[in-house]
């Protein structure tokens, strides 16, 4: 049964809502938790911050696994014993590329299909879609020659994150709906969606359009 959490972000406001939905969907005492950033973090400015954030939960921030620079495939084990895994904001479009460059999705969706807790935020919650073109919503350069922008489709619903922040409107996302066919959700940084099976549940300011 999938198990996701979809942040635009992970701010104050959501505590005891979004938050203790993700400890809900874990249900362990002290849990720990992967990280994948988006790209490299060589100094582990974003790796220390999420670290902090957890530790407030009572998790444990316990593994970085990195995809470009720094990439190790002998950590992959180690990921895998995680009881979630957190993707980073970032450039949705690189985040994706390497993601594919390193054969990570059909792991992702493997470690989601054995019970695994899966958690985005922003650029990774985009990744949980079919689609990531809604990232060029949010401002994301796309990388030239690539045309392939399949998501892990581990939900049926387009996600915009940051609509609070952003420039777009909703005729925007209407006419986004209706060119894809798509639900479309949009969360404001207050705002957030979990997976439990087939259940949507929406935290926060997230409007949904179609």
């Amino acid at each position: 049964m999938k198990k996701l959490v979809l942040y635009s972000d992970q701010v104050p406001g959501l505590r005891n809502t979004a938050d203790k939905e993700l400890k809900d969907l874990i249900n362990k005492p002290h849990p720990k938790i992967g990280f994948i950033p988006s790209a490299s973090d060589p100094e582990r400015k974003y790796f220390n911050d999420r670290k902090t954030f957890y530790e407030q939960l009572g998790m444990d921030l316990y593994v970085y696994f990195e995809l470009d620079i720094e990439w190790e495939s002998k950590y992959i084990g180690k990921l895998l014993e995680c009881d979630a895994i957190h993707l980073s904001g970032g450039n949705t479009y690189y985040f994706l590329h390497w993601l594919r460059k390193r054969n990570m999705i059909p792991v992702l969706v493997q470690y989601v299909a054995k019970g695994g807790v899966l958690i985005g935020v922003s650029a990774g919650s985009i990744l949980m879609t079919p689609d990531i073109s809604t990232s060029s919503i949010c401002g994301d350069e796309m990388i030239p020659g690539e045309t392939d922008f399949s998501g892990m489709g581990l939900v049926d619903f387009s996600f915009v994150p940051h609509f609070d922040s952003r420039d777009t409107t909703l005729e925007d996302l209407k006419k986004y709906s209706q060119e894809k066919k798509t639900i479309v959700y949009a969360a404001r940084d207050t705002g957030a969606i979990i997976v439990n099976g087939n259940k949507v549940k929406c935290i926060g300011d997230v409007v949904r359009v179609g």
